[in-house]
């Protein structure tokens, strides 16, 4: 029985202990206790080893017994970013079953050995801090009226050229000397869009329903094409 009590002694003192503290973080996080009730912390470690802790009354997380491995510590929650954390737990050279534990910040996408600036290192128990990288931010913000954008939209481009042209045309015209004039006329006139034989005057001339019956027109009014012949 007292060996079994040795025994037990042991495996617990061997066991490293972490504590994650959210202290107060302004502007961000000025109060720590804000964080909603569901918010977690998860230690991986080895394959099938997980801790799942929730958030306690004085804003940390206690991981109270950790073995000898290397973990990955991540926050969880709603509102909020927090860096991840690497956790090297391994045992003290020496007398004594103590037990070394550091964490440092790691970098998701970065290999394993790729550590960054170190929380703290301890014997047997460490406590560290952590604070938000930045805020979630779930909507958009809706952008207000932009004169300049609104004005560099091509529709609204044209539409001034149009109005320019409409008002600005008859006021060029009669400042024109009558040379001038007159070769802009005549300009006019060969022109597809206002000329009386341009493409606008034949769309609107065009026989659809003779063109669909497969028939066009001749010299004398007369079908050719697909039509039945007289003898």
């Amino acid at each position: 029985m007292r060996l079994f009590s040795l025994l037990c002694g042991a495996t617990l003192t061997s066991a490293a202990r972490l504590t994650v503290s959210i202290p107060p973080s302004p502007p961000q996080l000025p109060n720590p206790a804000t964080l909603p009730a569901s918010t977690h912390a998860v230690l991986h470690g080895p394959p099938g080893v997980r801790y799942d802790v929730p958030l306690r009354r004085d804003n940390s997380f206690v991981f109270p017994e950790l073995g000898e491995a290397s973990y990955l510590l991540t926050i969880h929650t709603r509102d909020y970013f927090f860096p991840s954390l690497r956790v090297d737990v391994a045992s003290t050279e020496g007398e004594g079953s103590q037990q070394s534990i550091a964490a440092w910040q790691t970098f998701r996408g970065n290999e394993w050995s790729n550590k960054g600036p170190q929380y703290g290192a301890g014997t047997d128990e460490l406590t560290v801090e952590m604070r938000p990288n930045g805020q979630k931010d779930f909507y958009q913000q809706r952008g207000g009226f932009n004169l300049i954008g609104f004005l560099k939209s091509p529709m609204i481009l044209m539409g001034l050229v149009s109005v320019v042209m409409i008002f600005g045309m008859p006021y060029m015209m009669d400042n024109m000397d009558p040379e001038s004039k007159a070769e802009f006329e005549e300009m006019s006139k060969k022109s597809p869009i206002t000329g009386s034989e341009g493409a606008a005057s034949q769309i609107q001339n065009f026989d659809l329903a003779g063109w669909m019956a497969g028939k066009s027109p001749g010299a004398n009014g007369g079908s050719s094409g697909g039509g039945n012949k007289k003898k």
